[in-house]
């Protein structure tokens, strides 16, 4: 070869080891890459809360809530003592249930007690049983429609690990072994009239909804007239009916969780969620 002519044996053996040198860094180098493979999504049986909670985000507030104690929200209008004085009857002649909803500070225990004793009234009316009130109902409904807020999504499967179906969210407020159900909706705040054209707040040039430009603004709901208006919407749909009226459910709790629309106009909406068994 012309690379090695007319070298003494000292220079031929350097540049043999330069050559031998260059050509396994460069096979080091061009060594083909490992393929990643795409992650395998596995089914698992849900751990323990305590080990759930320590490897989610921190901002799982309602989920480490139930781990330190399973407590509701505080109210001063609604307590879970309250339950045991009124009925479906007496409920719609409470003041507070009947005060106009300030969404920058929702009273949810008393908006779920609102949605509760309109269900339980409409059981009564087609002759079943009212429903029997749980808190631990209550506790899986509300933490699920926290959720769907806080994660923006609107289903029964949940985005949350660990809290995937509504098995999971029992088992996590301590319901285990039961009959069960769950209904869920996305509604407006405001007391908007379905099929009517409305005028939007680029178009009133204020922060308010009317039917005619400038008008009147469509005003809030009532705690009482939002879960009157959420239970007839789940009323006129035969599956969410058939579970208000199921005979096999003598428990239920809701939980709602306000959210604005950034899709439209920022308009006040709420998810609510209800959650039936068979036993508290």
């Amino acid at each position: 070869m012309k690379f090695f002519r007319n070298l003494d044996p000292s220079t031929i053996q350097i540049r043999t080891f330069v050559f031998l040198l260059l050509f396994s860094s460069f096979t080091f180098v061009c060594k083909t890459p490992e393929v990643k493979k795409a992650p395998v999504v596995e089914v698992k049986k849900p751990e323990p809360v305590e080990k759930v909670v320590e490897q989610q985000d921190p901002n799982l507030a309602f989920l480490e809530s139930i781990e330190d104690g399973r407590e509701l929200p505080e109210s001063d209008k609604w307590k879970v003592e309250q339950y045991d004085v009124f009925t479906e009857d007496t409920f719609p002649s409470y003041g507070p249930a009947n005060a106009t909803i300030d969404f920058s500070k929702v009273d949810y225990p008393l908006l779920n007690a609102a949605v509760f004793y309109v269900s339980s009234k409409e059981r009564k009316s087609l002759g079943l049983r009212p429903f029997k009130y749980s808190e631990r109902c209550e506790q899986a409904a509300f933490g699920h429609a926290q959720d769907m807020v806080t994660y923006d999504f609107y289903s029964h499967t949940s985005t949350v690990n660990g809290k995937e179906t509504l098995r999971d969210r029992l088992d996590l407020v301590g319901i285990t072994d039961t009959y069960s159900a769950e209904n869920i909706i996305n509604s407006f705040g405001i007391q908007y009239q379905g099929g009517r054209a409305v005028f939007t707040p680029t178009q009133n040039g204020g922060p308010f909804f009317s039917y005619t430009k400038a008008g009147a603004p469509i005003p809030n709901h009532t705690y009482l007239s939002l879960a009157k208006a959420v239970v007839e919407t789940w009323f006129n749909s035969p599956g969410h009916r058939k579970n208000i009226l199921n005979p096999e459910f003598t428990y239920m709790g809701a939980g709602t969780s306000f959210y604005k629309d950034k899709k439209f106009y920022d308009i006040d909406k709420v998810k609510a969620v209800q959650v039936f068994t068979a036993k508290p």
